[in-house]
């Protein structure tokens, strides 16, 4: 019976079917995956958005954007230093010039040139939004590698439209031009689940992110930044990997960091529109197995680690943290 089947007539059509089937389902997953939008300004409560942002902008770890001005790379892309796209397939893509001003997460505007301009009216309290807890040093020589694990948490028990951001990351001193960080957010895409991507902000006002990856509590996350170039060497290829290691999927981006990067970030919370406590996901929150590498890739032994003022932050959550040579725990 497999016999006749395999040969004739009715096993071509049925193979045929069973293929186009599969094309379909795999054309349902990407479209999926590529309907991802970030959660919009309009979608916060009026009492938790900055005045004067405009309801069309989307939520990122790096403020207020408007969607013409964040741009998805895809695995396989990469980001060149001449602000071009080499896409998988090798084709070389402009992305279109962003012309309008970002917000930071208090509200504080930047125009697309990088000139700031403070805005009067900012999100009004108690509600929290900003870099809550970081742990954080400067390095006297520039990095080639940071890689560090962390868990993910349990969902908020008050699930709002707050938006929690979880990550280690690199920058420059004393002139900031971008920021590479694997992250880890809750309700990023408007959907209050857990989702991973890489970033990179804000090249020309631009910020540029990975294609996300959904994630569950209790999975293990390791978040990879490092240069793709050899030790000693000014390397302008780096890769971000937003690794989920439980369940085997990865979300990369392959970019340029556009300067040495010497500000190193074991862990950080950020958060938008908290207004209370039980807004934030199941604490505390530990980053391990933090390595921290220099440019000729010697691994630092005992990063000076340093942490964030929590003082004036409302609500008062318990905040603190704890540090060793390889771990940054956050507590709230």
């Amino acid at each position: 019976m497999i016999k006749l089947c395999i040969g004739g007539r009715i096993a071509r059509y049925v193979a045929a079917v069973l293929c186009l089937i599969g094309i379909i389902l795999a054309g349902v997953s990407t479209a999926q995956a590529a309907g991802m939008q970030l959660t919009k300004v309009g979608q916060l409560s009026a009492a938790r958005k900055p005045q004067g942002v405009p309801d069309d902008y989307v939520v990122t770890p790096n403020g207020y954007f408007s969607s013409s001005c964040v741009v998805t790379l895809h695995k396989g892309d990469q980001l060149q230093a001449s602000g071009m796209i080499k896409r998988v397939t090798g084709v070389m893509e402009k992305p279109a010039q962003c012309t309008q001003p970002n917000y930071t997460l208090q509200g504080d505007r930047i125009e697309a040139n990088g000139q700031r301009s403070l805005l009067n009216s900012k999100t009004p309290p108690p509600e929290q939004s900003g870099w809550v807890e970081s742990a954080n040093y400067s390095s006297s020589t520039p990095i080639g590698r940071i890689v560090a694990t962390w868990t993910v948490p349990s969902q908020p028990s008050n699930r709002g439209d707050q938006v929690i951001y979880f990550f280690p990351g690199l920058e420059q001193l004393p002139n900031v031009q971008s920021i590479l960080q694997p992250v880890l957010g809750w309700n990023g895409y408007g959907d209050k689940a857990w989702t991973l991507a890489s970033w990179n902000c804000c090249v020309d006002g631009t910020t540029f992110h990975s294609d996300p990856i959904s994630a569950n509590a209790g999975d293990v996350v390791v978040g990879d930044t490092y240069s793709n170039c050899g030790a000693g060497v000014a390397c302008s290829s780096w890769n971000i990997d937003s690794r989920d290691t439980t369940t085997g999927q990865t979300s990369s981006l392959t970019t340029n960091p556009y300067a040495d990067l010497n500000w190193v970030f074991g862990g950080v919370l950020e958060v938008y529109s908290v207004a209370t406590c039980d807004q934030y996901p199941g604490g505390p929150i530990t980053f391990s197995n933090i390595q921290v590498y220099d440019r000729n890739n010697n691994r630092v032994s005992n990063p000076p680690w340093q942490g964030s003022d929590t003082s004036g932050i409302n609500p008062q959550c318990n905040y603190g943290m704890q540090t060793s040579a390889t771990s940054a725990t956050l507590s709230y």
